[in-house]
C-alpha cells in the first residue's frame, strides 16, 4: 500500500481529513507543534484497522519537508499523495493595521512553506511515478473580502505556485490542486485570538451571511473533496482551485 503524507495533520481539519483517507490509505501525518494529537490519531487510525505513522515537519525549512517526504514514502511502498493543510495564525484587520512582523511571519510559512511543499512533494511523486497534491487555501482567493488579506494575500500566492506546478509536473503524471474553503467548524475560527475579538467575529459572521448554503461547512465535507481529489476518480483534474464555500463566492 503505498502512504499518503498530510502535512498539518495533527489539527482539527487536517486530522478529519487524515482518518477519512485512512480508511482505504496508509497515511503519515506531519505535525510541527502537535506531537501528542498526531500520536493520538495515529493510535487511532490503528485501532480502527488503518495504517498511520507521524513525525515532526517545518514546512518553512526545505531538508525538513524533503525528508518528511522520505520518511512517509518509507512507510509503505512508496508515495501517493500529499495533503497540505497547514497554515499560521492570522490578523483578521485592515492592512494598514496590520505588523510587519505579522506580515512576514505569515508570508514566511504560508507562501515559503507551499513553495518548499509543492517543490520537494512534486519530485518526490515524480519519482513515485506521478501522484497528487492538494493544500487546503481560503476562498478569499475566489472573493476578496475586507479585513481578510493576510489569509487572501499570501493563499492566493499559494493558488498561483499550484497552478504552476500543474503545468510543469502534469507531463509526469503530478497533479496538483487546490481546495478553497469558506468558513468551516472547525480549528481556526475558534482560535483565541479571534474569540472575543469583534472585528474577527464579524470578518467571520459577514462570511456565513454572504453565504448562500446560510452556515458554516463542516470537516466532514471538506475531507471528501480532498479525498476525492487524491483518488484515482480525480485523475483528469489538475490545476484547479475548487471552491468548498457553500457558494460564497459565486
Amino acid at each position: 500500500m503505498k502512504t499518503v503524507a498530510i502535512l498539518g495533520g495533527s489539527g482539527g481539519l487536517g486530522a478529519d481529513i487524515a482518518a477519512t483517507i485512512a480508511r482505504r490509505r496508509a497515511v503519515c501525518i506531519g505535525y510541527w507543534r502537535g506531537r501528542q494529537k498526531a500520536q493520538a490519531l495515529v493510535t487511532q487510525i490503528a485501532a480502527g484497522g488503518g495504517q498511520a505513522a507521524c513525525a515532526e515537519v517545518d514546512i518553512r525549512d526545505a531538508l525538513s519537508v524533503r525528508a518528511f517526504f522520505e520518511f512517509a514514502a518509507a512507510q509503505g511502498d512508496g508515495l501517493e499523495a500529499i495533503v497540505s493543510a497547514t497554515g499560521p495564525a492570522i490578523p483578521l484587520r485592515p492592512l494598514t493595521s496590520v505588523t510587519d512582523a505579522d506580515f512576514d511571519r505569515v508570508y514566511e510559512t504560508d507562501v515559503r512553506g507551499a513553495f518548499n511543499v509543492l517543490k520537494h512533494g512534486t519530485l518526490a511523486l515524480k519519482a513515485a511515478g506521478g501522484g497528487s497534491i492538494v493544500m487546503i487555501l481560503t476562498t478569499a482567493v475566489l472573493r476578496t473580502l475586507e479585513n481578510d488579506g493576510m489569509s487572501g494575500g499570501p493563499k492566493t500566492a499559494v493558488a498561483a505556485l499550484i497552478k504552476q506546478a500543474a503545468r510543469e509536473m502534469g507531463p509526469y503524471n503530478v497533479r496538483c490542486n487546490g481546495a478553497a474553503l469558506a468558513v468551516i467548524d472547525a480549528g481556526i475560527i475558534y482560535a483565541s485570538e479571534f474569540v472575543g475579538d469583534p472585528l474577527a467575529e464579524g470578518v467571520i459572521k459577514a462570511m456565513v451571511d454572504n453565504t448562500p448554503l446560510g452556515r458554516m461547512g463542516t470537516v466532514a465535507e471538506v475531507s471528501a473533496v480532498v479525498d476525492f481529489l487524491v483518488s484515482p476518480g480525480a485523475s483528469y483534474i489538475n490545476g484547479q482551485i475548487i471552491g468548498v464555500d457553500g457558494g460564497f463566492s459565486a
